[in-house]
């Protein structure tokens, strides 16, 4: 039957689009009759020629009597219950309603969407084929101004729920893929109901037991998280959808585990909806429209796979030689493989995590330096997680190298507590995979010697802690010529971490090969390199900041305490190498006249004190070394300086010390400080006994070759004076 040739009988045409439902309805059961022995093509042409000839028609009457005789076709196909000519037929039956559905006029867009209901109720999980199609106009009808129109889509919103959640798994009629693209698309609706029905829809979804959701959570999941920061407050139904949303993610958040644990040998998906997870969580930690709620619930989520992973860890390994499946083997084999099956699966979200350990690494350092304390104590539970998690998996022969970059990016962050914490992450590797590490070292040095730059004490102390794990032999003079460059580089890290630094250094390492190595350095590198390079003022400097150290640092107790004993140690190996110790060091503390001083009186030279302070009363005092010389001058009232004033006790022995501080009093300027070692001076004059001698019991063992350590800062004061004769007449030229 060709549909230009259809005759419709006059009963039929006459009743179906009368205004009188009952007469419709006696049009619908004449219709059925003509199509009583109609084969699938009379069916498809009869429908054809109702969308045509009616139902395009402008007049409501016609429309509706178009719809109800499609919905009469239907009912007689329900009938035959011949499900593949339905099948055939089902666009040709809906397609027209779905039109109607975005009608001009109301009347005709409800009439559509309840003969679409009908319909939907009549055919069952075969209308499902249409689902998508169903569903993009429906959602436009929960916008319709018409309030009859809304009530009527909510109505057949609930039956296709419905329709899907009893459908047999084996009769599924739509294909959850191509639906879950339907939602994404519709899910970026701002309309607040129209989001509660997305989530509702993606509820019903998840109940449905043969349906696995999180095959598909890539299409809707950052839609749902950025329902927390909706901040539009004109719509009521706000509030509501961002409720309903954070009960879906956190069901999804609560189903992770099962579906990491799922019994499905298709490792494949599952990695695919893991990595994809896992980079939309970090995505949305960088995305602009993530406020604290959201990234809160982000971070939920990323710590809920690591603790999956971690339990994953903590399970024993199974272990076995031969696998048995005879007698009573059989039901033990078959646990046994269960278990083998159960690690495999594990290995899953353990292999996830490691492919995007940096990624995760990167985003959460950066989170501690927000502003936050809940996200910022989210992310720092999460970073002890993950350093967790690498312990237990470098049982297993895990490698975690790659990282190091990574680390070393977030350790130039200016914020000090994500520094800290890639600090941590670097001391933690250090530790752990040294040897793999090797061919990197340079490059880690290089960048915690940068650090150094701006960072406040704690990070200061953190970053040293480091380099101690990793400056061992091979690399410590590395790190020594590194920071002095640092040094020379920065005047203000020189000015305010200097004495910081030197103090952790030998606190990590022996403090008489720091100061050893730090004095030959100086030399080597800022003083006997020629006139371009010389640099007296950061070697003076850099020299009063080991020499502070040496005389007030309670750690440095034991080479303080070397060099006062020196001329009584009768431990002649021990006398030898405390001499290498401070001609190495006196070499350089001669460039700053008042630590050779200093150093001069720490050793009980007094004949060179004496003779140091002469030299430098041949010239010109300037204010700084006057200064310096007011701070040693309070310095030999520290307790450190104990036995020096005990010693002033006993002039006869130590005439030399008695005129140092003399001539200390006469460098300095009358000041208060002028007039402390005036009466220190002149209160001893009282208590001096000619005879005494507290000395005895001490007998000098070994002496120094005053003459020789007289000659040397000579030589270095000359050397000083030289460099600023040639100085100023390269200016006068």
């Amino acid at each position: 039957m060709d549909e230009k040739n259809i005759n419709l009988p006059e009963p039929v045409t006459k009743n179906l689009f009368d205004k009188s439902q009952e007469k419709r309805e006696q049009g619908g059961a004449e219709l059925i009759k003509v199509l009583q022995n109609a084969n699938e093509k009379t069916f498809i042409e009869i429908a054809k020629h109702l969308k045509e000839r009616y139902i395009s028609q402008q007049q409501f009457q016609y429309k509706k009597g178009g719809l109800h005789g499609l919905y009469s076709i239907a009912l007689d196909l329900q009938k035959k219950d011949q499900e593949m000519i339905i099948k055939n037929c089902l666009n040709y039956i809906i397609d027209p309603m779905i039109d109607c559905m975005r009608d001009k006029e109301e009347r005709v867009r409800y009439t559509a969407i309840e003969y679409l209901f009908l319909t939907s109720k009549l055919l069952g999980d075969i209308v499902l084929n249409k689902l998508e199609e169903i569903y993009k106009n429906l959602v436009q009808s929960f916008l319709d101004p018409d309030e009859s129109v809304r009530k009527a889509a909510s109505q057949l919103d609930n039956c296709l729920k419905s329709l899907v959640t009893s459908t047999a798994p084996e009769k599924q009629n739509f294909k959850i893929q191509n639906f879950v693209k339907t939602i994404s698309a519709q899910i970026i609706f701002k309309n607040q109901q129209v989001k509660l029905n997305l989530i509702s829809w993606i509820n019903t979804l998840n109940s449905i037991p043969h349906i696995e959701l999180f095959d598909y959570i890539d299409g809707f999941l950052v839609e749902l998280f950025l329902m927390l920061a909706d901040t539009n407050n004109k719509d009521p139904f706000t509030n509501e959808a961002k409720v309903a949303a954070r009960k879906q993610l956190e069901e999804f958040q609560r189903d992770l585990e099962r579906y990491s644990k799922r019994s499905s040998f298709n490792q494949s998906q599952e990695l695919k909806t893991h990595r994809q997870i896992i980079d939309i969580l970090l995505d949305l930690c960088q995305n602009k429209q993530s406020d604290a709620h959201v990234l809160s619930q982000v971070l939920n989520w990323i710590m809920e796979y690591l603790k999956i992973v971690s339990n994953e860890l903590d399970q024993p390994q199974v272990q076995f030689n031969q696998l048995e499946l005879s007698g009573g083997q059989i039901i033990k084999g078959i646990d046994l493989m269960s278990n083998i099956f159960e690690q495999r699966r594990d290995s899953v979200l353990q292999s996830v995590l490691m492919e995007k350990l940096n990624n995760i690494l990167k985003i959460i350092l950066s989170l501690l330096s927000l502003d936050s304390s809940q996200i910022v104590n989210q992310a720092q539970q999460i970073n002890d997680m993950l350093l967790q998690i690498m312990d237990k998996m470098k049982a297993s022969g895990k490698e975690f190298v790659d990282i190091m970059p990574t680390i070393q990016d977030m350790l130039k962050e200016k914020n000090n507590h994500t520094a800290e914490k890639a600090l941590m992450w670097m001391r933690h590797l250090l530790n752990t995979q040294t040897e793999k590490l090797k061919p990197m070292i340079e490059n880690i040095l290089e960048n915690l010697i940068e650090r150094l730059k701006d960072a406040e004490c704690q990070v200061v102390e953190n970053v040293m802690d480091v380099l101690a794990r990793i400056s061992h032999e091979q690399y410590f003079d590395m790190v020594i010529e590194k920071i002095l460059d640092i040094f020379h580089k920065n005047v203000n890290l020189l000015n305010r971490m200097s004495q910081i630094i030197i103090k952790k250094l030998c606190e990590f390492w022996n403090a008489e090969v720091v100061y050893t190595q730090i004095c030959n350095k100086l030399l080597e590198n800022y003083v006997y390199v020629g006139d371009d390079n010389l640099d007296l003022a950061f070697t003076q400097q850099l020299v009063q900041s080991l020499e502070y150290l040496l005389i007030t640092e309670p750690r440095l107790q034991n080479i303080r305490m070397k060099l006062k004993n020196y001329k009584y140690e009768k431990n002649q190996k021990t006398a030898k190498s405390t001499y290498e110790f401070f001609i190495s060091i006196y070499k350089t503390f001669c460039y700053n006249e008042v630590s050779a001083l200093s150093l001069s009186l720490l050793i009980e030279e007094y004949e060179l004190t004496y003779n140091i302070i002469l030299t430098i009363a041949e010239q010109e005092t300037n204010l700084e070394i006057l200064v310096q010389i007011a701070r040693l001058t309070l310095l030999l009232e520290s307790p450190v300086f104990a036995y020096l004033r005990l010693q002033l006790l006993e002039s006869a022995n130590h005439p030399f010390l008695i005129q140092s501080l003399q001539g200390l009093m006469m460098l300095l300027p009358q000041s208060p400080i002028q007039k402390y070692l005036k009466s220190r001076l002149k209160n001893i004059e009282l208590f001096i006994k000619p005879d005494s001698d507290l000395s005895l019991s001490r007998e000098i063992q070994n002496k120094l070759d005053t003459q020789l350590l007289l000659q040397l800062f000579k030589n270095s004061k000359q050397e000083q004076q030289d460099l600023k004769d040639n100085y100023a007449k390269t200016q006068f030229k």
